[in-house]
């Protein structure tokens, strides 16, 4: 008993640490029973909200896979995530059941609990609004959360203030980004870094022989530089506020 307790105690601090971001390359130990509500809750209702206004968007589904990349889940714990999404697409799915099961183990407003909010709150604005529908959902999972209205409410501005950012540019910023740097959504972070690290050095003008570069030539790498830089930043940035 004391053994499970500590297990995911552990757990719980190094999935903090990852989702808040104040250390996302904590290594994760197993939570167990713990570990299995997170997943199913956090899952189950992303895949509600998703579905609640009918139509599940590329926003929604590559925000549930940037948590999934944040929680470092490997190939069975990914499909394990997309099972429990799809779950909670069904009306038949009771997902505030799993949010009650999950509020038992890990306590109200709670680190773990606020950013478990938090997150759920900017997949629903990860479409640019959070409609009725979702802010009704939403309202009552934070009361299951230990959270008031108006707790909920400035839970809400925080997680829109956080993609108010990147929803300014065009809704396929995303997959511009990640055509820059020549990548596919969803893979891991270390992948990112070593796209961008790999394409500065083909293009930066510091990188190239400056005598035999005509100034069209000059001017077009330093183009191709900054929007490897600045696609860099936007996956960077976009990983971070979730």
């Amino acid at each position: 008993m004391v053994l499970n307790s500590l297990r995911n105690r552990a757990y719980k601090r190094a999935i903090c640490m990852r989702l808040s971001g104040n250390d996302p390359h904590v290594k994760v130990p197993s939570g167990g029973k713990t570990q299995r509500h997170f997943n199913m809750a956090m899952f189950a209702l992303m895949g509600r909200v998703s579905k609640l206004d009918g139509v599940v968007t590329q926003e929604e589904i590559d925000f549930a896979i940037a948590i999934m990349q944040q929680l470092s889940f490997d190939n069975a714990q990914r499909q394990q995530a997309i099972q429990y999404f799809d779950q909670g697409k069904q009306l038949n799915t009771d997902v505030m059941k799993c949010v009650r099961d999950l509020v038992r183990i890990i306590r109200p407003k709670t680190e773990l609990a606020d950013l478990f909010l938090k997150l759920q709150c900017q997949l629903a604005y990860s479409k640019g609004e959070m409609r009725l529908k979702e802010k009704v959902l939403l309202r009552e999972v934070a009361h299951e959360l230990g959270y008031d209205k108006g707790e909920f409410t400035r839970v809400c501005k925080k997680a829109q203030n956080c993609l108010d950012y990147f929803f300014a540019e065009p809704r396929g910023y995303l997959k511009h980004a990640y055509s820059v740097l020549q990548l596919k959504p969803g893979v891991e972070v270390g992948e990112v870094k070593r796209a961008y690290l790999r394409l500065m050095s083909r293009y930066h003008p510091d990188k190239l022989s400056v005598d035999n570069l005509s100034a069209e030539m000059l001017q077009q790498a330093q183009e191709k530089s900054q929007a490897v830089r600045d696609a860099y930043e936007t996956l960077c940035g976009y990983r971070k506020a979730l």
